[in-house]
């Protein structure tokens, strides 16, 4: 595949940078020091300041069903065992997709 260096490397390096500040927003999620509706809002911020692509897409779409799952969480309209499988399956979703 013919890729013009300038677009791709800094699509690449976005990306990276993203995967890595998602990880670590994550594990503090997961610590509950960071809501998770911060986590998926963040996460939507970055990602619509990123340039469009079919992954940014997958991504953007999860995100979204993930902030809405996270806020229900949040306001007790589900457990935390129930928030958990939800969000384990749209993420096993989006792993898949994204393959």
């Amino acid at each position: 595949a013919d890729r013009s260096p300038c677009s791709t490397e800094t699509a690449d390096s976005g990306w990276a940078a993203f995967v890595a500040w998602q990880q670590d927003a994550r594990r503090q999620a997961l610590e509950g020091v960071l809501h998770w509706s911060a986590l998926y809002q963040q996460s939507f911020d970055r990602l619509t300041a990123m340039p469009p692509s079919m992954a940014q897409d997958t991504y953007l779409e999860n995100t979204v069903l993930l902030l809405s799952v996270a806020r229900k969480y949040e306001a007790r309209e589900m457990d935390a065992q129930q928030f958990a499988q939800v969000r384990e399956q749209i993420e096993r979703q989006l792993a898949a997709r994204l393959q």
